[in-house]
């Protein structure tokens, strides 16, 4: 129809968790709202596959009430807390689903950054059609999902890499740091400084704080250190370290957005 947005396109091979996990994506409700995040949101901004990754991961306004939904329509195989495993063809594909819970917003420095970023993804949700075609051009998965923005995505990769030292798995700080760099180069700064600006002044303004500590001056060298010792990925080899500190520009382009936004 005239008027709608293009398409995403990515290639993938069959039975890939990129392919499958579109596909069960393409099964969720759309009556309650939730977003993709995580790599499989990252593949789909950059519009390629940067890194492996095992599943796909999704925020919703209520946990409790999507899963309910998953379950009573018997579209999962098994779900585990926050984790949902589909069947796709002859395989499974695990969608981990984090529940928004921003209400109230925490007080504490440690956790009202990630609340703030988990909302901003929500609200500012882009509603994409996917498709996914294997080499020879055959669709291998095509549905509509809500993603979010490049921005959103760069405020989340912010915040794990504030918490994922002390969380349950510290080895995805590289592809954490990974993931932002990428976005930051792939969509360009000022692109994903406007789309952190719009998701509110307070996470905007501790976004610039952290990029501009983790990409410029000392800590530079902790962020290096741990983009290689735990992403052994090509993608992450392929990027030099001029590369990963050239990601200090988007802290003043959010500054910059955000006196924009004011004024």
């Amino acid at each position: 129809m005239s008027g709608e947005p293009a398409a995403i396109l990515l290639a993938a091979e069959p039975d890939t968790v990129l392919a499958r996990a579109i596909d069960a994506l393409g099964r969720f409700p759309q009556g309650h709202p939730w977003v993709l995040i995580g790599g499989v949101a990252v593949f789909l901004r950059l519009g390629s596959v940067t890194r492996p990754t095992a599943d796909a991961d999704a925020i919703a306004r209520s946990q409790t009430d999507l899963l309910r939904w998953l379950d009573d329509d018997e579209v999962t195989t098994v779900i585990s807390g926050g984790e949902v495993r589909m069947t796709v063809g002859e395989g499974t594909v695990d969608i981990d689903v984090m529940d928004l819970a921003d209400d109230p917003l925490p007080d504490d420095v440690d956790r009202r950054p990630f609340a703030l970023a988990r909302r901003g993804a929500l609200l500012s949700a882009g509603i994409e059609r996917v498709i996914v075609r294997d080499r020879d051009g055959t669709a291998l998965a095509d549905a509509v999902i809500p993603v979010a923005t490049g921005g959103a995505l760069v405020a989340l990769k912010a915040v794990a890499m504030v918490r994922r030292p002390h969380g349950s798995h510290p080895e995805k700080l590289g592809s954490d740091i990974h993931d932002l760099v990428r976005l930051t180069a792939g969509l360009g700064a000022l692109t994903i400084a406007g789309e952190v600006a719009a998701l509110g002044a307070e996470l905007a303004g501790w976004v610039a704080a952290h990029v501009e500590r983790s990409f410029a001056g000392p800590d530079l060298r902790y962020t290096l250190l741990r983009l290689r010792r735990l992403d052994r990925s090509a993608g992450a080899l392929a990027l030099t370290d001029d590369d990963v500190a050239a990601t200090a520009i988007l802290a003043d382009a959010i500054r910059e957005a955000i006196d924009d936004g004011i004024r």
